[in-house]
Formats: C-alpha cells, structure tokens, sequence
C-alpha cells in the first residue's frame, strides 16, 4: 500500500492529521504503507523571508474571537494525541519553499518523515521560524541530516524542480486544501480525519487491493 500525503508546513490541521495518522498506521502494523510526503504551498505569495503573523492573520480572519476559538479548538485536539500547539509563541509566518526543499532532501536520505514531524513541531510547539535556512539546517541536524549536505541543498535549491513538479501535480489530481491523502493512487481522503476514520480506510484500501489481486 502507497500513500502520498499533501500537507504544507505552517497548516496546523496537517500537523494534527500527521500525528492521526501516524497513530492509525501504527494500530495497523501488518499493512506497512510507503508513506509519501508531498509538498504543497497554502501562501506561496508570502516573500522568502516571511511576514508579520499578527498582521497576516488579521487580514486573513479580522475576527479575532473567531481565530481565538478556531485556535481553542485545535489545542484541545492537539492534546489529546500529544501536540502542545503554541501560537502564542509564533512570531511570523514564513514562506515554505525551503521546509520542502529540505524535506525531499530528507527524503533521498531516508529521513523524509521524521523531518516533517520535527519542522512542524517546531513551528507549532516551539514558535521557530522555518523560513530561516540557520533554523532548518539545524532542525535537519536533530533527525540526523548532515548539516553541510542540508545547507547546500537549501542555498542550491537541489531539488526545487522536483518540488515545484510535485505541486503541479496536486493541481492535476484536483487538490486544493490540505491535508489530502491519496491512497495507491486511487482513493482520496481530505482533513485531519479522527484515528479511527484512518484505521478504517486502511483496511478497506487494503481489502479493496486484496479482491483485486484475487480477481486478476
């Protein structure tokens, strides 16, 4: 089973359905998924160096109750499967692009996840900013990146063209809010769905796969 799973770095329901998710995949060892990490941008048009978060959001959502409740909420979730979400710590809202360079580099050193997970910890529990290619290589150091290989693939944009292909195709497949996971290519499922909802569409992409190869 093949799951490619499109989430941008600064989404904090991404960073809710990734622990979900991997919490699911965990209750069901025996399929062993290939997890793919794929990239996508919310704010491609925020400048390389970030923006003023304080500013952004309330041009985005001038409802301030509304933010502190849509906030409220993703806490008491958070909680409830380890994220300590702390938005009262983030200062900016950063451009993504160099988050997902580092990650498909992570990803050629077999280290795509434990990356992600550590960017978005970092971001939403420790106000980092993960524009900063300083902060990246050293978050990249912390999942075992060697950092001299981390910084050059980041001030050499190595492979940005596989980056910007990947979000391309997000469009082609019709892909327009995050996070979405696509399931051998077939089966799709948006949102931070609950970990019981991904356990049971593991077992049915898995069943479905199952009568196919009795059928052929």
């Amino acid at each position: 089973m093949r799951v490619d799973i499109y989430s941008d770095t600064v989404c904090p329901w991404c960073y809710l359905g990734k622990r979900r998710f991997d919490l699911a995949v965990e209750a069901r060892p025996q399929y062993e998924p290939v997890i793919v990490w794929r990239p996508f941008e919310l704010n491609p048009d925020v400048p390389l160096e970030g923006v003023d978060r304080e500013t952004f959001m309330a041009a985005r959502m001038p409802d301030s109750a509304g933010l502190d409740q849509a906030h409220a909420q993703l806490e008491r979730q958070g909680e409830a499967i380890g994220i300590h979400f702390r938005f009262d710590l983030i200062g900016r809202v950063p451009n993504t692009r160099r988050s997902h360079l580092l990650i498909a580099h992570a990803a050629r050193r077999g280290l795509q996840a434990a990356l992600k997970d550590r960017i978005m910890r970092a971001y939403f529990e420790e106000g980092c900013d993960i524009a900063d290619t300083d902060e990246l290589v050293r978050l990249g150091a912390d999942v075992g990146l060697n950092t001299s290989e981390a910084r050059n693939a980041l001030i050499l944009r190595v492979g940005q063209d596989g980056v910007l292909a990947a979000e391309r195709h997000a469009g082609v497949l019709g892909i327009t809010g995050v996070p979405t996971y696509v399931f051998d290519g077939q089966y799709t499922i948006s949102g931070a769905q609950e970990v019981a909802t991904f356990a049971n569409v593991l077992d049915q992409v898995y069943e479905f796969a199952h009568k196919k190869d009795i059928a052929s």
